[in-house]
């Protein structure tokens, strides 16, 4: 999971120095928060996984309802952060989803290649 996050982070800031780029210094704030969503997201799956696996050992019912559980918590954790950076912060929609999405990609691709 380390090198996933390795790799977001590096993602991150190439997203940031694009949207600079492009958008100027306003975009950095907006860049970095959709990124850190990102983050956050793969931290929280990190953490459900831990936690699945201990439970695991004892009880492997739990342990997968524990799972489905960290998918719902993450779904709606990313919609809110969204909803809250783009609707209540007004941030500019192209650097977080961007940002954001180029996270999540590096995040799946990895997965990708370390499930083949």
């Amino acid at each position: 999971m380390r090198n996933v996050l390795i790799i977001q982070a590096i993602l991150i800031l190439a997203g940031v120095a694009v949207s600079r780029f492009y958008q100027g210094d306003a975009a950095l704030l907006p860049a970095f928060y959709g990124g850190a969503i990102a983050l956050a997201n793969t931290l929280l799956l990190s953490r459900r996984i831990t936690m699945a696996g201990e439970i695991a050992k004892t009880d492997p019912q739990h342990s997968v309802n524990t799972l489905y559980f960290g998918v719902v918590q993450r779904f709606v954790f990313v919609l809110v952060a969204l909803g809250l950076g783009l609707g209540y912060l007004k941030l500019a929609p192209v650097p977080v989803l961007g940002t954001f999405m180029v996270a999540q990609l590096a995040y799946m691709l990895m997965g990708a290649r370390q499930a083949g």
